[in-house]
């Protein structure tokens, strides 16, 4: 596809990345700078008689070597102020060729990006890289060559590997999500073919052609559509529609490509060409539904583009803001810092891996969507309308009488050839009876017609010359007034009743009895357990569907009034269906989901296709659908408030170049990760076998904060402590791998304590809000080291400052409040005793921790913050506790009181 991604097929804008032209072969198309660079390297390495070692992969590892080594001596020699000018010259020249070693295997196709799309007038990532880049470059020569200022060559390496790196993860992940839809594919491109003479030879698929022998082994896949005509044994069918159990198949049976025997050697009748089997369409299906991207897409891209002048605006401020206050290469590293730090990387990959990965699941379990933006409409549907007949019930109808006028042979061979053209479930039992044709191929059928919810009516020649009209269908429609009298034996109030008519003459009465799909009570309960409710529109009568015991159910109605129901109910409404007379009410609902097994009409207006019969599939696609929307908010609101704290942290000067790429990288790696996740986690309210999330509202909203705010910590202990450089890059990331860890476990515990999830939230937001109220304290300055006496007399004085006090208390009831798992069941105890307790637990484990002498004032704080929490937590658990039982004490006197009383008056 011209709108396709060259290396990870996904959708790309009007703007792609663009690579060079190469021999016999045009320019191609990229989505992204991470794409072109992969993508390229696969081409060259195709273009070259003998591949060569100067492949993307290759380069990378490279550049990872050699920005690793000038870390390394770039720190040693920057924390050592006694080495020689002479060795520290030889150093940091060596740094700089290592530096422009990277920048040529890593920046040309960043460069060339970067300088086309400001050709086109578009401001892109690459070219706020790349202005950061040869930024701290120029700044690092001017000082290498003065002999005075900051030198760090080995930023412009690290952001060349921390990007190219960052964009190859996000490539392989989407060209990954891609991949999963597409996986049978591979298997399915050669097939066995058999001979008349029994010979074999294997071909290309697309040769094969209907009518030809294919074989399958045991252990292959089954590479056409087609009927088995020898071999019995076991096949599983997952990959076509989700059952996960290997079924038996014997000849006569039809089998779909992509289909694998487990333990037999089976030949196969091909029914349809090697390039139109079912996998085919549903594979296509997937892949147009991919290029079409979700409104919510488009509200991100409008963001992008308002978001990237507004960055550039926030560095060329702190440029100036910093260059006043200091000087110009201060101002320059901080202005990176901003660039770097607000890289909206997330906001590019937050809907496009959700949508593939959403869609790859759906068609995983035979859910196949036409169109990208259903799975939005899916997760806003509020009600659900079912057709009954062939949807809800089997669509294997049993014929439990049949009383024919007239010569029975000659009309039950009728009902056969006219029941044959129809896809109604009511007519297969008919097309089943016995047949008896004439040798001349009489009677057989010259037009064929179904009226929607009627029944169905055809002129069928008999023999030569003589046309009979035959007319199948509901009694009311036929008005045969005689067929009363042929009804002698009582029939269950839940059997269909059909008459047939020759030449408006009464021909027969016939009796059908239905069943509900083995999965229509499950999937009924898991729409309710969804808050869904769920009526049934049939052109059945309501009796016989109540007596299925199905809930809330109107009868008698015609494909208009469905259709009417539908678009009166005012609301998101999913209907399923599966018949001619179902097709208006698919077209106008929200969301139309057919079953495959149903008419084409159904399934052409239908906005999605079920491909088995397992119903429960659909409330789970609503969950999925429902999850993956949560996940593009949840990733557009990462992005914001990460870009936002960034842009804040780094506009103060407190972000290090490296430290802002990194964390960008970090972001947009845990976008992708939760993205690709989306409809596999475990949920004990899904379907039989399928993972569904069924976390509390808003738990991966919390669970992020908690995160960011572990990581804060590290950054205002880098400040309260004076450190900088590389100091403060383990300081952050130390915290932050802490946060994401213990977020993601407190996330997966469900069964989590009240008490360990309140000390949960005192040891983030309340911990957060100490240490910032500490650092107002001491006027946002680094603690300054006097010496051990004056340490420990400061740690006890600090405890007399306002600040901690007011933002621990802040920290921890925001906590309590807003971020927990559930709701505390005691929450006046909590807020009432709990606050007490803590305050009277920080006091003292503070003041426990200023009477221990400390040699630094680095480990006085370190002990008087272990000190303050340990204090904090174990008072919040006391006072909570005692207040418990005070409550408790005083509404057992209340009772007491109260019961005396009553005795009082009797």
């Amino acid at each position: 596809m011209t709108n396709s991604c060259h290396y990870c097929r996904g959708p790309i804008g009007a703007s792609p990345c663009r690579g060079r032209p190469f021999p016999d072969q045009a320019p191609a198309a990229y989505c992204c700078f991470g794409c072109l660079s992969l993508g390229e390297s696969d081409r060259a390495a195709d273009a070259r008689p003998r591949p060569k070692l100067d492949g993307f992969v290759i380069r990378l590892g490279i550049g990872l070597l050699v920005a690793g080594q000038s870390m390394i001596f770039g720190l040693a020699i920057n924390l050592e102020d006694t080495t020689p000018a002479a060795q520290r010259w030889g150093v940091q020249g060596a740094i700089l060729a290592g530096t422009l070693l990277v920048l040529l295997l890593l920046g040309p196709a960043l460069i060339r990006n970067a300088i086309t799309e400001i050709r086109r007038g578009r401001l892109t990532i690459e070219a706020l890289f790349l202005l950061t880049m040869f930024g701290a470059l120029a700044a690092s020569l001017q000082s290498f060559i003065s002999g005075h200022g900051p030198i760090y060559f080995e930023v412009v390496s690290v952001l060349l590997v921390v990007y190219s790196l960052g964009k190859a993860i996000g490539a392989h992940t989407r060209a990954s999500a891609v991949a999963a839809a597409t996986r049978w594919a591979g298997t399915l491109g050669q097939a066995r073919l058999v001979d008349a003479g029994g010979r074999e030879r294997m071909l290309d698929v697309g040769l094969v052609m209907p009518g030809d022998l294919i074989e399958a082994r045991s252990g292959e896949a089954i590479a056409i559509d087609g009927v088995i005509r020898s071999g019995i044994g076991f096949i599983s069918e997952s990959a076509v529609n989700g059952e996960p159990f290997a079924v038996v198949r014997r000849p006569g049976d039809t089998v779909l490509a992509g289909m694998i025997s487990f333990d037999a050697t089976f030949r196969i009748e091909a029914t349809a060409s090697g390039t139109e089997r079912q996998i085919d369409r549903l594979l296509e299906a997937v892949e147009q539904a991919r290029q079409q991207p979700l409104s919510i897409q488009a509200q991100a891209d409008r963001l992008g583009r308002v978001f990237l002048p507004l960055v550039m605006l926030a560095a060329i401020g702190t440029f100036a803001f910093w260059t006043l206050r200091e000087d110009w290469s201060s101002g320059l590293f901080k202005a990176m810092s901003v660039l770097l730090v607000a890289c909206p990387c997330a906001l590019g990959l937050a809907t496009p891996i959700v949508l593939w990965s959403a869609l790859n699941r759906l068609a995983e379990r035979g859910m196949i969507v036409h169109s990208g933006d259903m799975l939005e409409r899916l997760a806003a549907v509020d009600r659900v309308y079912c057709d009954k007949t062939g949807t809800l019930t089997d669509d294997q109808f049993a014929l439990v009488d049949l009383v024919t006028v007239g010569n029975r042979a000659h009309v039950q061979t009728l009902l056969a050839l006219v029941e044959q053209q129809s896809r109604h479930p009511i007519a297969r039992p008919f097309a089943a009876l016995p047949r008896a044709l004439a040798a001349e191929g009489y009677p057989r059928v010259l037009s064929f017609t179904a009226v929607p919810g009627c029944g169905v009516e055809a002129n069928v020649e008999v023999d030569s010359g003589r046309v009979q009209q035959v007319r199948i269908g509901r009694p009311d429609w036929l008005n045969a007034a005689e067929a009363n009298h042929l009804l002698k034996d009582a029939h269950a109030p839940t059997d269909h009743r059909v008459d047939c008519t020759i030449n408006g003459k009464l021909a027969a009465v016939a009796f059908v009895r239905e069943r509900l799909r083995d999965s229509t009570r499950e999937a009924l309960d898991q729409f309710q357990a969804l808050g869904l409710p769920v009526r049934v529109l049939t052109g059945d009568t309501a009796e016989r569907a109540m007596a299925l015991s199905l809930p809330d159910t109107q009868g008698g109605m015609l494909p208009d009034d469905k259709r009417r129901v539908i678009v009166e109910s005012g609301g998101k409404a999913l209907m399923i269906g599966d018949g001619i007379n179902d097709a208006s009410a698919l077209a106008a609902a929200h969301v139309g989901i057919a079953l495959s097994s149903g008419t084409d009409l159904a399934n052409s207006t239908a906005t999605a296709t079920l491909y088995h019969d397992d119903l429960r599939v659909v409330p789970w696609s609503i969950a999925v659908a429902r999850e993956a929307m949560q996940a593009v908010r949840r990733n557009l609101l990462r992005a914001a408030v990460y870009n936002g704290i960034g842009i804040a942290l780094a506009m103060a000067g407190i972000l290090h170049p490296v430290v802002a790429a990194l964390l960008m990288v970090g972001s947009s790696l845990l976008v992708a990760w939760s993205s690709v996740r989306v409809g596999i986690s475990a949920d004990p309210c899904a379907c039989p076998g399928v993972a569904i999330a069924c976390e509390p509202s808003g738990t991966d909203r919390r669970r992020l904060i908690h995160a960011m705010a572990f990581a804060l910590q590290g950054i205002v202990f880098a400040q309260l402590l004076g450190l900088s450089g590389e100091a403060v890059v383990v300081m952050v990331v130390a915290f932050g791998a802490i946060g994401f860890v213990t977020a993601w476990y407190w996330q997966r515990r469900a069964d989590l304590t009240h008490g360990l999830d309140m000390a949960y939230g005192m040891l983030t937001l309340g911990n957060l809000g100490m240490l910032v109220g500490w650092w107002a304290d001491n006027g946002f300055a680094p603690l300054h080291d006097a010496g051990c006496c004056r340490c420990v007399e400061a740690m006890r004085e600090g405890l007399l400052q306002p600040w901690m006090w007011v933002g621990m208390l802040v920290g921890a009831n925001v906590a309590m409040r807003w971020l927990m798992r559930r709701p505390h069941p005691g929450s006046l105890a909590m807020y009432t005793g709990g606050n007490a307790g803590m305050v009277a637990g920080m006091l003292a484990g503070g003041a426990a921790a200023g009477w221990v002498e400390t040699s630094s004032v680095t480990g006085g704080v370190m002990l008087a913050f272990a000190g303050m929490t340990a204090g904090m937590l174990a008072g919040m658990f006391a006072g909570t506790w005692l207040m418990t039982r005070l409550m408790c004490r005083t509404k057992v006197n209340q009772s007491s009181e109260a019961a005396t009383r009553s005795e009082a008056v009797v």
